[in-house]
């Protein structure tokens, strides 16, 4: 699997330097769908083409409400600090909090601060109808500095490394709220400065995606880091295929 991928990526790699008009048209792509899927999975109710032409044309969409733009306005934002970031900081507590701070800016009546640790704690009702208990709020700073001190020790490949990240990241569930949009970003972060294109993991395949997580929870991570492959997999076919 990631002898395909490296050969897939040194493929691309060869071509460049692409023509920026074509690397611009490949990045706003990426950043609609990315924007569009991730929040889509949260339970926002803009189509992909509402997205689009939000992003592109800034006009509002009748029948959604404030929070709903927001929420693609300021996903679309993130994105844009995390291309920023990946060019001189590494992924660290900081920056993870930056991610989650973007995304709830301008949001009214949170019960929580943006851009900080969870103050109680939470749990879900998983997809096989189990009540699921994330890290307790007391243990949330230890357990990411116990993260991030994994990640920057890890010898694994790039795809598999971030797609653990992303996984073992939303088991400590550090936030009140964002935890999954929080750490698709930080795992394309780890994508995107390894030279991979973002993992877009789509709404079509939200149960597939929750029921792999929760197979990662019970010890099983093979299912959920195989989502990621195949969907940097076809993210490089496409970049391939222009």
């Amino acid at each position: 699997m990631w002898q395909q991928i490296d050969d897939l990526k040194r493929q691309i790699d060869a071509k460049r330097p692409l023509h920026p008009d074509l690397m611009k048209t490949i990045a706003q792509k990426f950043r609609e769908e990315w924007t569009y899927h991730s929040n889509a999975i949260e339970g926002n109710t803009f189509s992909y083409q509402e997205t689009a032409f939000f992003l592109r044309e800034g006009l509002t969409i009748k029948g959604k409400t404030l929070r709903e733009h927001l929420e693609i306005v300021n996903h679309a934002e993130a994105i844009d600090y995390l291309q920023d970031a990946i060019q001189d900081r590494k992924l660290s507590e900081r920056l993870i909090k930056d991610f989650h701070a973007i995304l709830f800016q301008g949001v009214r009546n949170l019960d929580f601060q943006p851009g900080e640790y969870k103050k109680k704690d939470n749990h879900v009702l998983t997809i096989s109808g189990k009540i699921h208990h994330y890290t307790s709020y007391v243990q949330v700073q230890q357990e990411m500095e116990n993260l991030i001190r994994w990640y920057e020790e890890s010898k694994k490949h790039p795809v598999e490394l971030a797609a653990m990240f992303h996984h073992r990241f939303v088991a400590i569930h550090p936030f009140s709220d964002g935890n999954g949009r929080v750490g698709r970003l930080a795992m394309n972060f780890i994508l995107m400065q390894n030279g991979f294109p973002p993992a877009i993991i789509r709404n079509e395949n939200r149960q597939e995606y929750y029921t792999a997580l929760e197979q990662a929870d019970q010890g099983n991570p093979k299912p959920f880091i195989q989502i990621i492959a195949n969907e940097v997999f076809h993210a490089l076919q496409l970049m391939a295929s222009v």
